[in-house]
């Protein structure tokens, strides 16, 4: 690994490799498509990501190359594992991840090991109606005492504007067969939640490199979530939009968290059509994101064979005040070799008009990898990325980049 000789230098270019490379604390989608499981199942968040339920950690447990096993087993080949993540009760629920990156630049071959995420997390579930949840993000704290930032969970805390370190909220659900409403410091439920904030339906990436919404993007709202049906899922919301205007200026100046003179509004509907029979599982959907003249809309669909490979494509339109229009889209696909290995592969292409007619840039990417579990809870992912950007010309050439993702989770 190289090591450059100045520190302030060495302080920029891991900035700059995370912002670059980082991923979100997020759920792996394709579990749910290999699955046919919606994502509120396995985690406290409706839409995926960050603390896991009782269900979502028990599924964990069994995805390893080596595997832990229960106390009462006597051929356990690591060591006794408890039956449940859940404490004094079920009512108190820890969790964490830990997500390190070794970054090799192609041009350069200098390496780098990235602290992507080192997150703590606490569900309480005080009845079956009523649980809450926390998550926070240690690593962009860390990172940002190296820019000698003062600004502690707010709308700046993050690497990206508009990023926070926290999401937090309290949950209830009279009955399964009703709605739940969330409220709290939460993200809008827009697209597809992946785990790789790099792909293009999350950013304008043809010109500027504008991340449209932040890997730890959350605003102070509530959302209302629909899942009574087997095969629907409705999210709606109302969110400040503070941190929203840090990232697109149109919106125009909020000034905290907890004013809403120019609120957000978000919907999203899913539908789970299953083929039990052929073993396929499917899901298609829509969602907007919306404030004044900013507009998000987010279509996707995705298949399953059971256990065995997915096939995700999203697209996404997105235009604002300034005339910008972005349209993107992503595929993404996945073969699972064993339980406890996968290969993945994924394409981005990204489209930006500035000023219509006037400046249009284009830009392209693929992703090639491989997700490995060796033990419950640790997951290895060696990817390769090659990235072709050109904004205006329509000519530009090929960069490559290696990385090697660790991340150990509970």
């Amino acid at each position: 690994m190289t090591i450059l000789s100045q520190p302030g230098k060495n302080a920029f270019l891991l900035i700059a490799f995370m912002a670059l490379t980082a991923t979100g604390a997020r759920a792996i989608p394709r579990f749910s498509l290999l699955t046919g499981t919606r994502c509120s199942v396995c985690h406290f968040i409706p839409q995926g990501s960050g603390l896991r339920t009782s269900l979502g950690w028990e599924m964990m447990n069994e995805t390893g190359l080596f595997k832990w096993h229960s106390a009462e087993e006597d051929t356990s080949s690591l060591a006794p594992a408890p039956k449940t993540n859940g404490m004094l009760g079920g009512h108190f629920f820890p969790g964490g991840d830990a997500r390190f990156q070794l970054v090799r630049e192609s041009k350069t071959n200098q390496m780098m090991l990235i602290p992507m995420q080192l997150t703590g997390s606490l569900g309480v579930v005080a009845t079956p109606e009523l649980s809450a949840y926390t998550n926070i993000n240690f690593a962009s704290i860390y990172v940002r005492g190296l820019t000698n930032s003062k600004d502690l969970f707010g709308p700046s805390a993050g690497l990206y504007p508009g990023e926070t370190d926290y999401d937090a909220a309290l949950q209830y659900q009279p009955s399964i067969s009703l709605p739940s409403l969330r409220v709290g410091m939460i993200e809008p439920s827009t697209g597809i939640r992946q785990d790789d904030h790099t792909e293009f339906v999350r950013e304008e990436a043809a010109i500027k490199g504008i991340v449209l919404i932040p890997p730890y993007y959350n605003e102070m709202g509530a959302e209302l979530t629909y899942e009574g049906t087997r095969w629907l899922t409705i999210n709606a919301g109302l969110y400040n939009a503070y941190n929203l205007a840090q990232v697109d200026p149109t919106i125009g100046t909020i000034t905290s968290n907890f004013d809403f003179s120019k609120p957000s509004v978000s919907a999203r509907v899913m539908l789970w059509p299953q083929l039990l029979d052929q073993g396929i599982n499917t899901e298609v959907g829509a969602s907007i994101l919306s404030n004044g003249a900013f507009k998000m809309y987010n279509v996707f669909a995705g298949v399953g064979l059971a256990d065995k490979a997915t096939v995700y494509i999203e697209g996404m339109y997105c235009k604002n005040a300034d005339q910008r229009i972005v349209r993107n889209f992503t595929v993404i696909g996945s073969m699972e070799l064993i339980t406890w290995m996968a290969l993945e592969w994924r394409y981005d292409y990204g489209q930006t008009e500035y000023y219509p007619g006037q400046d249009l840039g284009f830009a392209q990417a693929f992703l090639f990898g491989l997700e490995f579990f060796p033990a419950p809870y640790v997951e290895i992912r060696p990817e390769y990325r090659v990235m072709q950007k050109n904004p205006l010309t329509g000519t530009g050439t090929f960069t490559g980049q290696w990385t090697g993702q660790i991340h150990i989770f509970y």
